[in-house]
């Protein structure tokens, strides 16, 4: 019997799910890489409809790429559980992060029961709510 507290990941499983998180860190790595070039090209001799539009564009482009700089940090905070004990063990309970759940989510690092009542409790408490992507207070009960 093996001292490892993830024992219900197989090596298999382990390898899998180590290869997918490589994977995406290269992936992500290469799509920031490209969109920053991307993003840096000046758009001279344009008209106002046209420059609106594009500012428009790179809005969007910025809000994803905020996403994926945002995953690629969870991504190489994750690489480093492979090698210890923690990786699908659940932070909040303990027990074991399911297979099928980290290869949906390999960040994952708590188990689905655990996730839900935390996005339930966070649902309830209308006041106090935060940001997922940003860790900043969200206040909702201010009118605009």
């Amino acid at each position: 019997m093996s001292s490892r507290l993830n024992d219900h990941l197989t090596e298999d499983q382990l390898e899998t799910l180590r290869d997918k998180v490589l994977a995406e860190i290269e992936r992500i790595e290469t799509k920031l890489a490209a969109e920053n070039m991307h993003l840096n090209i000046a758009n001279s001799g344009r008209d106002e409809v046209d420059s609106a539009n594009d500012d428009i564009i790179k809005h969007s482009e910025l809000r994803f790429t905020t996403r994926e700089t945002l995953y690629l940090k969870k991504l190489k905070k994750t690489r480093p559980m492979f090698d210890g004990d923690e990786y699908g063990i659940c932070e909040d309970c303990g027990s074991e992060i399911t297979f099928q759940r980290l290869i949906a989510r390999p960040t994952s690092t708590m188990c689905i029961g655990c996730k839900e009542e935390s996005e339930r409790d966070e649902l309830q408490s209308f006041h106090g709510r935060k940001s997922k992507s940003l860790g900043q207070q969200i206040n909702l009960s201010a009118r605009a």
